[in-house]
């Protein structure tokens, strides 16, 4: 039998809710963890300043309700993207990275997601590019001496649009603490909403892909389309990451607080089940 773990990332509700509730909720909807979060908002960005014992607090109760964190999103790293020129900037983002996983460790987290960008709000360049080489490895150090896996996402920019991109950055890079947290709405809208294209793409990420964002995608729009109803072609490359041995996913709901979250996270959750649970 197919086992898989289907995650809820933590921003399908909103964000003034409580972590606790929003354990409660996942775990009520049917998940079997939540991505965790450390981004922008300032809130989420002081975790990383969390005490010892605020992290032995929520270490516990993800064991004693069953809900771990088990994958962890560094969004807030989009602030300093490794690729930036500022030298000073690289050294917070060393700062943020290794901070990032310390509080994985301390929490259980086992892959920690970065998306990929060599900078983000302003244009790529050569230099860019060549800075993101040259301070990647060093990222990758930071985590193999966690051991914290490293998961690059390919996101909405040209600079690592596909898995296959991903890939190649882990190639530049050879670790078993740096991999690809593949993202099949973002896949989807690289190719156009063509599945053949998006599937081959996918299973250019055996033995690399170690997890998978679940969400739907039209072209132009990457974080609010309703499931079902974008072009993600979700029963070809479900059955691909099974091909390739995934057993690890999260459900990448962006929460819209113009209708119930609380029932479209459960409808989620049923939805991507009918999927994964498919021979």
């Amino acid at each position: 039998m197919y086992r898989y773990s289907l995650g809820m990332y933590e921003k399908a509700l909103p964000d003034g809710m409580p972590l606790e509730e929003k354990m409660k909720i996942a775990k009520e909807s049917g998940f079997d963890h939540v991505e965790f979060c450390v981004d922008l908002l300032p809130e989420r960005a002081a975790r990383l300043n969390w005490s010892k014992e605020e992290r032995e607090k929520w270490r516990s109760l993800s064991v004693s309700m069953g809900v771990p964190f088990t994958t962890f999103s560094l969004s807030l790293l989009r602030k300093t993207p490794l690729g930036m020129l500022d030298r000073k900037k690289n050294e917070e983002a060393f700062r943020v990275i290794d901070e990032g996983c310390r509080l994985a460790v301390d929490l259980g987290s086992r892959v920690m997601l970065v998306n990929g960008y060599d900078v983000y709000g302003e244009p790529s360049t050569p230099e860019t590019v060549a800075r993101f080489y040259e301070n990647l490895p060093v990222a990758v150090g930071i985590c193999a001496y966690h051991g914290v896996i490293l998961g690059i996402e390919n996101a909405e920019m040209p600079f690592c649009a596909t898995v296959s991109d991903a890939v190649k950055y882990c190639e530049r890079v050879p670790s078993p603490f740096f991999r690809v947290y593949g993202d099949i709405g973002n896949e989807t809208n690289a190719f156009s909403g063509d599945a053949d294209r998006t599937v081959a793409d996918l299973l250019k990420g055996k033995g690399y892909v170690t997890s998978l964002h679940l969400k739907d995608s039209i072209p132009g729009e990457y974080r609010f389309r309703d499931y079902g109803k974008g072009h993600v072609d979700f029963a070809r490359c479900i059955a691909a990451a099974k091909e390739m041995g995934v057993h690890l996913f999260t459900a990448e709901i962006f929460c819209d607080e113009s209708r119930d979250c609380v029932a479209y996270a459960k409808e989620v959750a049923d939805f991507l089940k009918g999927y994964l649970d498919a021979e």
